[in-house]
């Protein structure tokens, strides 16, 4: 019986041990309670988020601030959609921590557009900005992916973890 007892114990150990090491967790933030599956991370250059949005058009969003030097940050953003669209827009605003509140600091827009029948399933923005005053930074941007015929349109909204900027 002893045996028995042991060798149960045993298997759902090697059980536990193995289901704990395929298991990911996610990051519990404003993004995923949008319905998201959110991967967020943090390294001494960049923090990011990458968000599977399970959407009807839209795939995976990423986002990604990065130190690239003195006062400047990079900014990167990226829509992957799951089929061609006839629109693909995308709005950007860098935040700066200002006494407890989030407040933006500078925002920019862009889009694309289907004309000629060119493929549009991805759009990428990425640029810099420098002489930033020292503080604490985020990204917070929204997307909004309208089909080929223009009858079906998709929009979700990400915000990456801060980065200090000294």
């Amino acid at each position: 019986m002893k045996k028995m007892i042991k060798k149960c114990l045993v298997i759902c150990v090697v059980m536990i041990m193995t289901l704990s090491s395929v298991i990911t967790a996610y990051a519990q933030s404003g993004n995923g309670a949008a319905g998201m599956r959110v991967r967020e991370y943090q390294d001494e250059h960049s923090v990011g988020v990458e968000a599977s949005p399970r959407g009807q058009l839209i795939s995976t969003i990423t986002l990604q601030l990065s130190n690239e030097g003195y006062r400047a940050l990079g900014i990167y953003s990226e829509i992957l959609c799951h089929q061609d669209m006839k629109s693909i827009t995308m709005s950007i605003n860098l935040q700066r921590l200002v006494d407890g509140r989030w407040k933006n600091y500078n925002t920019k827009s862009f889009e694309w557009t289907n004309d000629d029948n060119d493929h549009l399933s991805m759009a990428i923005a990425s640029y810099e900005l420098g002489l930033l005053p020292a503080g604490s930074y985020r990204l917070s941007a929204a997307y909004v992916v309208y089909n080929l015929d223009g009858s079906l349109h998709e929009s979700k909204s990400v915000t990456s973890p801060s980065k200090t900027v000294n």
